[in-house]
């Protein structure tokens, strides 16, 4: 999914797992906006700026990491995932804590577990 601004790219979910991408659940409306407020941010904290924007659906996800039931995101949801690279990651982390955001890889592992102890998935 692309907002209107072609700088958000649709999101390769396995890199963004294997890469511990930074993750905002559930962006609505213009994305645009929301990726200008968090560069915004991450500027004035001193964390650096994005080197890219990606996005996806909570459908994707589901599919790609055989996300069901209870753990399922909901189908038309919006995730918001961007590189570590070249920022400032112990500023990052901090940064995260005080938004409520997550690692992408973090949600899924948290997920599958869930999943696993209920004996709902391999």
């Amino acid at each position: 999914m692309a907002a209107k601004n072609s700088n958000i790219a649709k999101a390769n979910l396995r890199e963004a797992y294997n890469s511990s991408y930074y993750t905002i659940l559930g962006a609505g409306g213009d994305l645009q906006e929301w990726v200008d407020g968090y560069n915004q941010m991450l500027s004035e904290e001193g964390i650096g700026k994005p080197a890219a924007w990606f996005s996806a659906k909570g459908a994707a996800v589901n599919k790609e990491f055989g996300l069901t039931g209870d753990e399922a995101f909901k189908a038309r949801l919006t995730i918001l995932f961007f590189p570590l690279d070249g920022l400032d990651i112990g500023k990052l982390a901090i940064f995260k804590l005080k938004m409520e955001d997550r690692w992408f890889d973090d949600i899924i592992d948290n997920s599958l577990q869930r999943l696993r102890e209920r004996g709902e998935a391999e």
